[in-house]
């Protein structure tokens, strides 16, 4: 059972920091490279680019006025539903897409 965790790549984990403007503020955000993936999917479904899909949810979560305690958090959540919502993509064709872009 072990394996099936402990033995992943480490390239799934591996932490990328990516610029974006929230607000008219430029500040960066550190992710693991699998959960930019998948919010890379996520903007694409929505004709987004990644850094307004981000702004873009940032902003809706201001207007509801919701305290956001860990903008990282709730981005790994939004890729949590974003996964649950789409079950005729695999989880593994993320990892397909991280290790193309190794080679």
């Amino acid at each position: 059972m072990c394996n099936l965790y402990s033995g992943q790549d480490p390239g799934l984990y591996a932490r990328e920091k990516r610029s974006v403007r929230l607000s008219g503020f430029v500040t960066s955000i550190c992710l693991e490279r699998l959960f930019w993936r998948v919010l890379d999917a996520a903007a694409a479904g929505e004709n987004l680019t990644t850094p307004r899909f981000i702004a873009k949810l940032y902003e809706e979560m201001q207007a509801r006025e919701q305290g956001i305690s860990s903008f990282a958090s709730l981005l790994r959540v939004t890729c949590a539903i974003y996964l649950n919502r789409h079950p005729e993509q695999p989880l593994a064709t993320y990892f397909e897409t991280l290790k193309l872009e190794a080679a």
